[in-house]
């Protein structure tokens, strides 16, 4: 029988192997207090998870999605919102980009589920996105992307048509070992 350092109950063989001091069910306490007061890096992490499952880069810490939404003042990328969400604007089922800094912005949720896994440059001309988006805003966001990727804004939007273009299997991205970046400007 062990004893849990929090609770201070003696449990039979409810301990996780890799944690030999607490109980499950103190474990578990504990791991959804930490969600619960750190939404940005549990966001973080599923996005993480999700581009790792499809072997694309997965390299966006905390810190840096906390200086993204910083950058943005914590709203919408494009609009006035507040209520935000992680938005990959290469959408990862193109199988390029990934979750990492260059590649993410903070953007409505509504509007991030409006996109889904649409060419940004194509979803924003549809009409009730159109309506709701500042184009200002629009543009500074583009402008960003392309600088942080070390590209124009018009590479930048040749980019996102070339990551649209030419989707990827996982093991096309497995055996690459260039990123999507090299791989554009190795084949303008």
């Amino acid at each position: 029988m062990k004893k849990c350092n929090i609770c201070g109950e003696d449990r039979i063989e409810e301990f996780y192997k890799h944690q030999r001091t607490r109980c499950k069910a103190c474990q578990k306490a504990k791991q959804y207090e930490f969600n619960r007061k750190n939404p940005d890096y549990l966001k973080a992490k599923n996005q993480r998870r999700r581009a790792k499952k499809l072997a694309l880069p997965n390299d966006l810490t905390t810190d840096q999605w906390k200086a993204i939404l910083d950058r943005f003042e914590n709203n919408c990328a494009i609009s006035d919102s507040t209520d935000i969400v992680l938005e990959h604007v290469i959408p990862l089922n193109f199988l390029h980009m990934g979750t990492s800094v260059n590649n993410v912005i903070p953007m409505d949720k509504t509007l991030n589920l409006s996109k889904r896994d649409k060419n940004i440059l194509e979803w924003v001309l549809e009409p009730e996105v159109a309506e709701v988006i500042y184009w200002g805003k629009f543009e500074a966001t583009m402008k960003y992307l392309a600088e942080v990727n070390g590209m124009t804004v018009e590479e930048y939007y040749e980019f996102i048509y070339f990551c649209e273009y030419n989707k990827r299997t996982v093991e096309e991205v497995k055996s690459e070992s260039r990123s999507s970046v090299e791989l554009f400007k190795a084949d303008i």
